[in-house]
């Protein structure tokens, strides 16, 4: 069966290869201040998609210059390409793919790498977004984060594990986004540790999961602390089934999204070691069980907007949480034997998939696009539509 499988990857890469006379010649640069020039040697992989499929993958090695070239190419404006170089056990890509446009047959990328480092001090949280469902004697409270990195080196932390995420003493019931690797998270005192190297820039990893709490009483509290600064929280609570109380966070009214209807927090600017302290209530009536909301399946449904146009954020980050497709299930978190370093950057989620890291990319950017009142409305919900059917189809 790998026989047979290897044999069809190669078969793929070969028709790709035939089908045209493109060349991306590019060049590996190293994006840390002082850091080693990149010379020969340095494994690159050229990663082709048409639409959200992988049809080839090419290698080579960088010359004395740090540069790389691959020929053979198929031109066809509808294949994106994704140069990828594994740099001191972490991988890079381009932030966005190539394409040749009209008559082209030529292109230029560049991949930037960076040195390492086991110092977390320029680690953030450029934002934090919750979800809190009733289900009876049940509450299920889903958080997605998404981590960034204000330096010019890639956080690899200490024995493989990295960022930290803290989980409250009375949750139970962890489970993680569907397809997330089973030895991603290692279990540590008071949470979670991740192994996944965090780059330099905005948002460049997400942890997305989901516990219960279980209401023994006329009220269930929860107290969150993050262990680095946040830019933003939100927590969208859904109706009907809970009223939430926080002196922390600021409510922002109800929100319509999906037939579904939520009460919206929002805080700012918290400090690393801050703790947020909300109560939930549950009011006898629960959620429908359906789980995170879904995606739309055609164009024409679209996604509904918020009651406002002024919700962008709430609108990014529900794109966010429909890229991860739910939390499936409820599954007990086991610790995961430590992934070797060497290993790490052969592990890939939704996140870490080329393809699906531009479609949200391209979904942040046309939130803005619209609230900037460059789009209507129906142009926008056409396309956020089919972005989540492409995320979906990942």
């Amino acid at each position: 069966m790998v026989v047979l499988a290897t044999a069809y990857a190669l078969m793929l890469v070969d028709t790709v290869r035939a089908q045209g006379n493109g060349v991306l010649e590019g060049q590996v640069v190293n994006g840390t201040t002082g850091g080693a020039e990149v010379g020969a040697g340095l494994p690159v992989t050229l990663y082709a998609f048409r639409g959200n499929e992988e049809v080839g993958f090419w290698e080579t090695t960088t010359d004395a210059g740090g540069r790389f070239r691959f020929e053979g190419l198929d031109t066809d404006a509808g294949v994106d390409y994704w140069p990828e170089v594994v740099y001191l056990d972490v991988s890079y890509r381009t932030e966005t793919p190539h394409r040749f446009e009209g008559d082209l047959t030529t292109g230029a990328a560049t991949v930037t790498v960076y040195e390492t480092t086991d110092d977390d001090s320029a680690v953030r949280l450029d934002s934090i977004h919750m979800i809190a469902e009733s289900f009876g004697q049940v509450l299920r409270i889903s958080e997605i984060y998404l981590f960034g990195n204000d330096g010019d080196r890639t956080y690899v932390g200490r024995d493989g594990e990295t960022v930290s995420i803290t989980l409250p003493e009375r949750a139970v019931g962890l489970a993680f986004q569907e397809g997330t690797p089973g030895d991603r998270y290692i279990e540590v005192e008071g949470g979670l540790r991740d192994t996944e190297p965090l780059l330099p820039g905005a948002g460049t990893s997400m942890a997305f999961f989901s516990y219960h709490l279980m209401v023994d009483g006329d009220t269930v509290p929860l107290a969150r602390r993050f262990d680095y600064p946040v830019a933003t929280m939100n927590m969208l609570v859904a109706q009907p089934g809970l009223t939430m109380q926080t002196e922390q966070m600021q409510a922002q009214g109800s929100e319509l999204f999906q037939d579904r209807q939520y009460d919206f927090f929002v805080a700012n600017n918290l400090t690393a070691g801050e703790t947020v302290e909300v109560e939930f209530r549950p009011t006898g009536d629960v959620s429908s069980g359906e789980g995170m909301p879904g995606a739309s399946t055609s164009g024409d449904q679209g996604a509904a907007v918020a009651s406002e146009r002024g919700s962008q954020g709430l609108l990014r980050w529900l794109g966010f949480a429909l890229a991860g497709l739910a939390v499936v299930g409820v599954v007990v978190y086991a610790a995961a034997a430590r992934q070797p370093a060497t290993s790490r950057a052969s592990t890939r989620d939704l996140t870490s998939n080329p393809r699906a890291r531009s479609i949200l990319v391209e979904l942040a950017d046309l939130e803005g696009t619209f609230e900037a009142g460059q789009i209507g409305e129906a142009t926008y919900e056409r396309q956020r539509a089919e972005k989540y059917e492409a995320l979906k189809s990942l």
